[in-house]
């Protein structure tokens, strides 16, 4: 082979590999790469983004304009959004916070709207090692409701972290609180022993001592807490000769308004249809049975409905504390305002029933069921029950045998 051949064979193997056109047709390019103008777009990413594999997040530049429009609501809904939840519930919350914002004010500290873990852990230490106006030391339980309203007022994960003050909280508990005569506050179980010498103390000729003794019925035969009973209208209670029908809207166990009704069964002890009715025919008298008014109402010495223009709060509504001062002042009037050292309230007319049916050997899921408790609550038998409560210690002190001032017949004999 001649070097121009070799030189031509090389030329052809280097060129074997190409693209072979027709000599009429342009030879096809790769596209060229377009060249945005501007910045490379930036994208929105947060801690709950989720993407699939090869799915871009999405954009700033796709975030909606909003006009003032998007951001106004009415009056009406303004005011649901600010004053969402039970009333009592809103005011407990929104006092304690207020007073946390304001220690933190004082302090020098920022409350919001972010605060930090120390701020809290150095409002409660002040908690624990003050008092209040009374003199009294805070409970841990007030406590706990405390801390767990103020970490609830900052958005989640901004929320300064409370499982060191829950430890403080448990350590003042044990080391300070109960030490120094600390104790949770009980009521008294209202059992029917005792309920029966209250009633027995009413005047039911009088329309007040009627709707008393009406209420009082109710209340320990629903196990009602005393809101319970001040928010009952006259359409939730349904009375038959043997018994009388209760409805509770809505209950501290069952607040998505899912309502209920429980049967509680006539007897003599209780005598609850003769109250009841005695009590509804007052209300026709007086024009306040319509179904949709409150059952129980407020009323003059003269037994006429009191005027109410001035309850913004609770309308023609009683309050519970209402209904509570009610409660002590007939016991009080029936010389039973203490049993066996608890104070009788309001709760004790839910105490009372539970400790009853259950040393009558009542199961607790009937008692959870007759009470509106949760399934797996234990507070029927843990909060709710007081086994000694039909046993009167004032007749059972064993310091009764002793003679006054200790004078034994053997000291006053002749030597």
């Amino acid at each position: 082979m001649t070097a121009a051949a070799g030189a031509e064979g090389t030329e052809l193997e280097e060129v074997v590999d190409a693209e072979l056109v027709d000599d009429d047709q342009p030879a096809r390019r790769p596209p060229a790469t377009v060249a945005i103008p501007g910045p490379s777009p930036e994208y929105r990413l947060t801690r709950d983004t989720l993407l699939v594999e090869g799915e871009l997040p999405p954009r700033f530049d796709e975030q909606p304009v909003f006009t003032e429009r998007d951001f106004i609501v009415p009056p009406s809904a303004k005011r649901r959004a600010e004053e969402r939840g039970a009333r009592n519930t809103r005011v407990n919350r929104d006092t304690t916070r207020d007073r946390f914002e304001e220690w933190c004010v004082k302090e020098g500290r920022i409350a919001r709207p972010a605060t930090t873990t120390a701020n809290v852990v150095a409002y409660f230490d002040h908690l624990m090692e003050s008092r209040k106006m009374d003199g009294s030391q805070y409970s841990p339980d007030s406590l706990l409701a405390y801390l767990s309203r103020i970490v609830t007022w900052y958005p989640a994960g901004e929320r300064p972290d409370g499982s060191l003050v829950r430890q403080m909280i448990e350590d003042y508990r044990l080391e300070e609180y109960i030490p120094a005569g600390g104790e949770r506050e009980e009521a008294a179980g209202l059992t029917l022993f005792y309920l029966v010498q209250v009633l027995d103390k009413i005047d039911e000729s009088t329309r007040i001592g009627r709707r008393d003794a009406a209420m009082l019925a109710v209340a320990y035969g629903k196990l009602s807490r005393g809101i319970e009973v001040a928010d009952l209208l006259v359409k939730n209670l349904r009375v038959a000769d043997d018994g009388v029908w209760v409805y509770t809207a809505k209950s501290k166990t069952r607040r998505d308004g899912e309502g209920k009704w429980r049967f509680v069964r006539d007897r003599a002890d209780l005598q609850i249809v003769r109250r009841v009715r005695a009590w509804l025919g007052d209300l026709r008298e007086l024009d306040a049975d319509n179904p949709t008014l409150p059952l129980f109402r407020a009323l003059s010495t003269t037994g006429n409905l009191k005027g109410r223009s001035n309850a913004t709060v609770r309308g023609l509504h009683l309050s519970g504390r209402a209904i509570n001062e009610i409660v002590k002042k007939r016991a009080a009037a029936a010389g039973v305002t203490y049993i066996n050292g608890l104070k009788v309230t309001s709760h004790s007319l839910r105490a009372g029933p539970n400790t009853d049916m259950k040393r009558a050997k009542v199961p607790l899921a009937d008692r959870r069921e007759a009470g509106d408790w949760g399934e797996k609550s234990p507070l029927p038998d843990s909060r709710y029950n007081r086994p000694d409560d039909t046993v009167d210690a004032a007749e059972t002190d064993p310091l009764d045998a002793v003679p006054l001032f200790g004078r034994f017949k053997e000291d006053t004999a002749e030597p």
